[in-house]
């Protein structure tokens, strides 16, 4: 905890297992995570970067809204992988159907059939998020569609699933037409609105 009080931008490792985790869980007053052996201490997000998430939800109430077989979710929900034993915190994330809950402990709770992630990405978390996290997030079977936002520029890449082996990957820009999620659909401008 020392070592995130220090924490400026990016993110503190340290080695623990599973229990570890679920233990600091219920201490924790800031994100972590959990991949590989090791506890995640997330950093403060920046004002850019919680606009954008800010941005993104409340796109993805007015995309979904009135459809009850969408649950939308800030990163305050955990998205479980269980057979990866991985526990990520996207900054949004939609279960289509009713979300199965993982319970770490007592009151404390990931669900792990995501429909969608969404993760606005920094200069800090760009390897990571692009890469051990994209393919842990592509090992999950409910999950159609990985949204990464760059926080820097106006910059977008979808990650689409075609078949249970095979992901499609587009990049937008604001040039770019509608980001397509199966039937429903954001612009990037709309995304990056007022910033």
């Amino acid at each position: 905890m020392e070592d995130r009080a220090q924490l400026d931008a990016g993110e503190v490792r340290i080695p623990g297992s599973y229990d570890d985790f679920v233990e600091m869980l219920a201490l924790c007053e800031f994100p972590i995570e959990y991949e590989n052996g090791e506890i995640i201490l997330m950093s403060i997000a920046s004002d850019r970067h919680e606009q954008l998430v800010a941005n993104v939800i409340y796109l993805l109430v007015a995309m979904l809204r009135g459809n009850n077989s969408y649950k939308r979710y800030g990163s305050n929900r955990h998205v479980f992988i269980e057979a990866a034993m991985k526990a990520y915190s996207p900054d949004a994330s939609v279960a289509k159907g009713e979300p199965v809950a993982h319970t770490y402990a007592r009151g404390k709770e990931a669900y792990t059939n995501p429909w969608l992630v969404v993760e606005v990405t920094s200069p800090s978390s760009l390897g990571r998020d692009f890469g051990e996290k994209l393919q842990a997030y592509k090992a999950i079977p409910s999950l159609q569609h990985i949204l990464y936002i760059s926080q820097d520029a106006p910059s977008v890449t979808l990650f689409s699933r075609i078949d249970a082996h095979r992901w499609q990957s587009t990049d937008y820009n604001t040039d770019a037409p509608l980001i397509e999620l199966d039937t429903f659909s954001i612009s990037v401008l709309d995304i990056y609105e007022n910033l």
